[in-house]
Order: structure tokens, then sequence, then C-alpha cells
């Protein structure tokens, strides 16, 4: 797959930070299939957390020249083959003092501090990671079990009340998980690292995504995920429905009286996404006449969660302070994730995470 060929012994260049450790960059890199023969370390930016995002936010608003990249990388990328970086800065210049750089990775999601068009023009893919997906996936899956089986209920009850609760809301329709049915709205970075914890539990799943190809599921192993064509059919079908968008302006509110009025009596709606996909009233209103077994949420339209929420009055609803993706591993780990989207690029041909794959595509498979 172009310059992404196993165990071909590159020179790398890693350039860590105060979050993210050049050695663990060099472990992460010296593990993965390209098998690099020599490392070099580098360090940017300062130490201090409130200077680094000073840094940072400059950065994400000015591009990759508004902060000078670090010390030593300008001899160190003369004959580097791969360039590995957190937040240090990719600016053309440097770019262009790179003769023999294959590949540009960097462990996170944002690009700000990558000239993406200049590694573009001299055919290097730049590859990045979600890094907070496999955390939400997660915490997506422990609602879902949370909220099908009355763990919090059942924990609120003996806290609150000390009582020896057999009995919920719910109770009629509590069953083992492989026997729902799960429905994803969204099949994006989140919802494919979901439905591959779900599919190895044996659960059957249907999705909704105008943008996923099937091509993508094969190769995440999703390819038994059936497809619908509409939204409106997950929310119809589905036993639980976990949704997984952007917010855009388009879609906002898109989750509404309809949906909530086709989903069965006894199936339940989890979101971990992002609040304002929600009308919120309309799914309150869902929660207090029971038309819905229940609801899990990490997200709302308003927070923190306003103390008068009705939310907070309902015993049918399982929420959380939006913290699905909050470890403390997820960035000082980064790397690891990175060299993985980097291992199925060269193994299972699966070029998601090549940011510039589309610019760089046809001259990049004839290498």
């Amino acid at each position: 797959m172009g310059p992404f060929v196993e165990n071909s012994r590159y020179r790398a260049v890693v350039v860590g930070d105060i979050f993210v450790s050049p050695d663990t960059m060099e472990r992460a890199l010296g593990g993965s299939s390209l098998g690099v023969k020599e490392i070099k370390k580098l360090f940017w930016g300062p130490e201090d957390k409130d200077l680094f995002a000073k840094r940072q936010i400059n950065i994400e608003r000015n591009g990759p020249d508004a902060e000078a990249y670090a010390d030593g990388l300008d001899e160190a990328i003369g004959d580097a083959e791969v360039l590995m970086v957190h937040f240090c800065p990719v600016p053309e210049k440097l770019i262009a003092k790179a003769k023999n750089l294959k590949m540009i990775l960097t462990s996170r999601g944002g690009l700000e501090n990558i000239d993406v068009k200049s590694a573009s023009k001299r055919n290097i893919p730049v590859v990045n990671v979600i890094r907070n997906a496999e955390p939400v996936a997660d915490f997506a899956l422990g609602l879902i079990l949370d909220v099908t089986r009355n763990i919090t209920a059942s924990c609120r009850r003996l806290f609150e009340k000390a009582e020896w609760a057999k009995t919920f809301p719910n109770s009629p329709y509590v069953t083992t998980l492989n026997s729902l049915t799960v429905g994803f709205v969204g099949l994006g970075n989140v919802g494919i690292a979901l439905a591959t914890r779900l599919h190895a539990l044996g659960v059957p799943m249907i999705g909704f995504d105008d943008y996923v190809s099937a091509e993508r599921l094969e190769k995440n192993g999703l390819g038994a995920i059936e497809m619908v064509s509409t939204m409106e059919e997950v929310f119809e079908r589905a036993d639980l429905i976990t949704v997984h968008l952007r917010l855009t302006d388009e879609n906002a509110g898109c989750v509404n009286k309809s949906c909530f009025g086709r989903m069965k009596k006894g199936a339940y709606f989890v979101n971990t996404a992002r609040g304002g996909l929600v009308n919120e009233t309309d799914l309150i209103h869902a929660l207090e006449q029971h038309s819905i077994a229940g609801a899990a949420l990490d997200v709302f339209e308003k927070e923190p969660l306003p103390a008068d929420s009705r939310l907070l009055t309902l015993d049918n609803v399982l929420i959380t302070s939006h913290i699905a993706g909050m470890t403390v591993d997820a960035i000082p780990l980064s790397p690891f994730m990175l060299t993985s989207a980097v291992d199925k690029i060269i193994g299972k041909g699966i070029t998601e995470r090549i940011v510039n794959y589309s610019e760089i595509k046809g001259e990049f498979n004839r290498q």
C-alpha cells in the first residue's frame, strides 16, 4: 500500500510534548508493522501546561506557521522517512526540507498543526487518530448494559432507600444483550468501535449512515450489520437505538417526537454523541409517558444539566455528566492507537485514517 510497507526498516523522527511522551511514541512506532530501524526523539513546547495551552490555541486558530517547531527538527528531518508528532507544527517549510519523507503521523484528530496541502503535493500521506473513539465506545457499551439491566437503578434504591428492589419500570422488557437488536444512527469512528464490541458479543445490529460504505464495514469485520435506508427505520425496528452523529446546523434536533413515536414500547435510547442532536423536551415526554422503556444519556442540550431539569425527576433514565471520553490514557497512549491505524493500513488496506487519501491516492496506489 504505497509507502506503507511491512517491516521496511524506516528511519523515523518522533516529536513528543508534555502530554504525549517521545518515549511512548518510540515504543509505539517500534512495535508497529513498519518495523523502523532508527528513531530520533525530540521534544516540542513548554513543560508548563498553561503556556502549552496558549501555544496550542495559537496553532488551532492560526495554523502550523503560528509557532516554531521543535529544536533540532531541521537537522533530523533531512533523512527521515517517518515523522510522528502530537502538537508540534509541521509547516510547508519543514516538509520542503524532508526530502525522503514518506508519511506524517499525528496522534490527535485535529490537523491544525500540519500543512496537509503541502504534504499532499509531495504525495505524503498524513495519518491521524480519533483518540476518544475507544473510550466513548467502552462507555456507551457500559450505558447499554446498565440501562437495560438496571444496574444503577438498583444501586440507587439501595443507597437512597435501603430498598432490596426486584422490579423496575422496564422489568417487562429485561432480557439478555444478544436478544436485543441494536440500531445505530451514525457509524463513524465511535459507532464502528461500539459495533465491533457488540459484534463480538453476538448482538444483532442495524444501522443508518449516509456516508459509511459497505467496504468500510467489511474491512472492519462488520459486514453483518444490516444497513437501512432511513433513520426512521432504525427507530421503528431496533430494541435499542444509539446515536453517533456529528452535530451540524442541518441535524440539530433531528431526533425528535417523530423518532420517539416510532420506537417500540420496550425500546431504549442511548446518546453519547451531542445533546443538540436530540429534542430534549420530546425525549422527556416519551420517558414521562413510559412510551419507551428508558434512556441513557451522557450529553444534553444544556451543560451542566440544570438543577431543575425534568430528567432528574425520572426513574427510567440513566444520566452521566459528559464523561464518556475522559480516561487517563486516551491522550498519553494515543501513539499506540495511531500505530494500530497504520497496521490496519498495511494489513487490511483500511485507509480511512489517511486524511488526504483522496488527494494522493492515484499516485499513492501506484508506488
